[in-house]
């Protein structure tokens, strides 16, 4: 039932105003209620709900709802769980696994989902131009032929039945099950594909909880419940609107008058008072993120194709200004790995701030009056203050930094190209809770490609390439986090990225939504989340 938005009394708290408290409740059953119309907001616009091409932060959360994988992540863990596998089974060498689909799956329009349809998804990601994912399968044998252009079909990705699906390795690869939870491999039906042509980045076919209701691009997204998803703890919610390219600012006032039932990463000053407010302590969410966030240098283009420029800039930023600026929700990075990830170094220390070092450095490399650096970054709030930061320490060390705002759309299409901007704002949240998630695909030689490169620092190194490969491979845990941990070392040393801060997921919900908090893996994800309406599907005030 749409809701019936209404003027109500406000329950006076003594230390909020009035007018600003939490002005509905839940309506208290005890048992989870399906129904209702969650209403979100993103900030920036969703690109693509094609989920060989999805990758984006704000893409994710609709693409999340709509498809299912093999494996999953656990409500609120990084443990992994079967999905749509009832279960599985790796060879006694690792490089072979067995998957048995659940009985009885079908996609939103009532057609089966076969085996087959998966091996039409990780082709999908080899073979599609605009696809970031084809460098994450190549230890499947035959990969790497699909990649080149040599092969159509995977070598090593077979179906023996409807039900069950098996796939051969080149090598063991202790990511691998990561990498099969992320939407890309999702069942894809050869004919939907054919027929949706290039308008599938518009024509899903869902396997998930949810699917796509409607999509005016740049204004509104709507999800409606699948009502043939078979798990009944998800998708309980009935109907999900999101609005797109609303500021942080407009968000959270359109939550506080009732407009939106969850807001992301309130800005600096919403972040503090709901902070400061006991009232709303209850529905702060917050979750330590697997990001990272800094700048990233084209390290074939001068001034970067220099250690000591690219070290200098990192002594030259002072990463106090940014745990300020971000109201304490970040941490110092020294690297990729943010805090709690296999393989991160807590022994090594972030870059000091150190001008004299700085300017040493660039004296050293051939700039002893400094330099003028162009520097893009994204249309955002907690960017473009950052971006401010960043030319204010500079100027300390001579460098003259000279600031580009763009779209975050703008931002996705240029950063990778070799002839885009050689230095700019940058940031990864993984995709999975593995290191191998955080280097891959960033640092490897072979994630770099002649049109757009998700290695957008076009950093090669053998050293590195070695380490990484064997890292991938080692069934020992301790010896492969020692294998990451001289991979932070290698980059801390050369330095692709000015290296800035690892932040927190903070999202503020209205006290009815329940069973909901951000996902250390998916972010906002509200598949398992409901709403605790009354009788009649309606929000009850104070």
């Amino acid at each position: 039932m749409m809701r019936v938005w209404m003027v109500v009394a406000v329950l006076a708290f003594a230390c909020d105003p009035p007018d600003r408290g939490p002005r509905w409740r839940a309506a208290g059953n005890a048992s989870p209620q399906p129904g209702g119309t969650l209403h979100l907001a993103t900030k920036d616009t969703v690109k693509t709900l094609d989920p060989s091409i999805a990758y984006d932060e704000h893409s994710f959360l609709p693409v999340h709802a709509m498809f299912d994988t093999l494996v999953d992540y656990a409500p609120g863990s990084t443990e992994l769980v079967p999905r749509l596998a009832e279960r599985w089974e790796a060879s006694s060498d690792g490089r072979t696994l067995r998957f048995w689909l659940r009985p009885g799956l079908v996609y939103a329009d009532g057609t089966p989902i076969v085996a087959h349809d998966i091996i039409t998804s990780l082709e999908r990601a080899l073979t599609t131009a605009d696809s970031p994912f084809g460098p994450m399968l190549v230890e499947l044998e035959g990969a790497q032929a699909v990649l080149d252009g040599k092969a159509a079909h995977l070598a090593g990705a077979l179906a023996p039945s409807e039900r069950e699906l098996v796939l051969h390795l080149v090598r063991p690869n202790a990511a691998f099950l990561h990498v099969l939870a992320m939407p890309f491999t999702t069942p894809q039906r050869a004919e939907h594909v054919r027929a949706a042509g290039e308008d599938l980045r518009r024509r899903p076919l869902a396997s998930g909880p949810y699917q796509l209701a409607a999509w005016d691009e740049g204004q509104a997204l709507v999800l409606v419940r699948n009502p043939h998803h078979a798990d009944p703890a998800r998708g309980r919610i009935e109907r999900i609107e999101l609005r797109e390219q609303l500021s942080r600012e407009t968000q959270f006032l359109m939550f506080e008058r009732g407009e939106l039932d969850a807001v992301e990463r309130p800005s600096h000053p919403d972040l503090l008072w709901v902070t400061s407010q006991p009232a709303w302590a209850p529905y702060v969410k917050t979750q330590p993120g697997l990001n990272v966030y800094g700048a990233r240098m084209n390290v074939r283009v001068r001034p970067f194709d220099d250690r000591r420029v690219r070290q200098a800039l990192n002594y030259g930023l002072d990463k106090d200004h940014t745990v300020k600026l971000l109201a304490g929700t970040a941490v110092p990075a020294h690297g990729m790995l943010p805090p709690g990830v296999a393989g991160r170094d807590d022994a090594l220390a972030a870059y000091p701030y150190d001008p004299d070092k700085a300017r040493a450095l660039l004296a050293e490399a051939g700039y002893p009056r400094g330099l003028d650096l162009d520097f893009v970054t994204i249309a955002d709030e907690e960017a473009e203050k950052l971006a401010a930061a960043m030319h204010g320490d500079f100027a300390a060390i001579g460098v003259r930094l000279h600031v580009s705002v763009v779209s975050f759309s703008t931002w996705v299409s240029v950063v990778g190209k070799p002839d885009g901007p050689p230095l700019s704002f940058a940031s990864w949240i993984a995709d999975a809770p593995d290191p191998a998630s955080f280097y891959d695909l960033r640092f490897h030689s072979r994630a770099i490609s002649g049109d757009s490169s998700t290695n957008d620092s076009f950093y090669a190194n053998p050293a590195l390439d070695g380490v990484l490969d064997a890292a991938r491979g080692e069934p020992d845990p301790a010896a492969r986090a020692a294998l990451y941990r001289r991979a932070e070392r290698i980059l801390y040393d050369d330095a692709p990225w000015i290296w800035n801060y690892h932040q927190a997921m903070v999202d503020v919900i209205q006290p009815y939504v329940r069973d909901y908090a951000p996902h250390p893996v998916w972010g906002r994800d509200y598949t398992g989340a409901w709403l605790d309406l009354d009788a009649h599907g309606e929000r009850v005030s104070w």
